[in-house]
């Protein structure tokens, strides 16, 4: 097979093979989606880990931006079924980008969608900081699409198998302990990451930054991707993981 062309982002690849699309959170890179790739490159999937600019422009743009890249990438051609793994705003952008693009999907391509910790409902502390000029500044236009009342009416409609995984563990997080009262990982809570018409919901003892470093995510993750369903969720009674 002749060497693929360099790219500002990692694609690892062979014709037949299914995909994994990854993108990481807001303000991060593809980096933070490196081991989570490691894994799946394992389990025989090629990957394509994306460092996209999340805090340049709204969600929406960010999809025509996905839309680009897997265009350019021949995506939909070169490969068996394409799934789409997101973290946190990650996955907000690749639901954007199904709903947007539904027309120019291969239907018969379409694989499985997993979203670690994504604010379908928004999040309390979007909510405290959207007029804070510093919040403004870093995390740019999407950042203010973040809010419980910008994502009451912006709510991702999916038409293929999607699986979410929330976490619950938030030491790390004194804003998000602060703002938020239910149940949550620090930056968005458990009833916020869920959506009407998903096929499958985990709730998993890490912290938001630490979803897309834990192996038990990793394992959940290849589980849903394989069988269309996460494998059954940790006991509350069993030792509480410190991640």
């Amino acid at each position: 097979m002749p060497d693929q062309p360099r790219h500002p982002y990692n694609v690892y690849a062979a014709n037949g093979k299914d995909m994994v699309v990854l993108l990481h959170g807001i303000g991060h890179n593809a980096l933070d989606m490196m081991f989570l790739e490691l894994v799946l490159k394992r389990k025989g999937y090629a990957t394509l880990n994306l460092t996209y600019p999340s805090t340049k422009h709204g969600i929406h743009d960010l999809a025509s931006w996905l839309n680009d890249k897997l265009a350019e990438q021949a995506v939909w051609d070169k490969h068996g079924r394409v799934h789409f793994v997101g973290h946190s705003m990650g996955g907000l952008v690749i639901g954007a980008y199904l709903d947007a693009f539904q027309c120019d999907v291969m239907k018969k391509k379409i694989g499985r969608v997993v979203m670690q910790g994504t604010p379908h409902g928004g999040s309390e502390v979007a909510d405290f900081l959207r007029d804070n000029p510093i919040y403004r500044r870093a995390f740019g236009p999407a950042g203010q699409e973040l809010t419980t009342a910008e994502r009451s009416h912006k709510k991702i409609k999916p038409w293929y198998e999607l699986g979410i995984v929330a976490g619950t563990r938030n030491w790390l997080y004194p804003l998000g302990q602060f703002c938020i009262k239910s149940d949550n990982d620090g930056c968005v809570s458990v009833d916020s990451t869920k959506l009407e018409g998903m096929k499958d919901h985990v709730i998993v003892p890490v912290m938001h930054g630490t979803l897309v470093w834990s192996p038990l995510v990793h394992k959940q993750t290849d589980h849903f991707l394989k069988h269309g369903k996460f494998m059954p969720a940790p006991s509350r009674a069993s030792k509480p993981n410190p991640r």
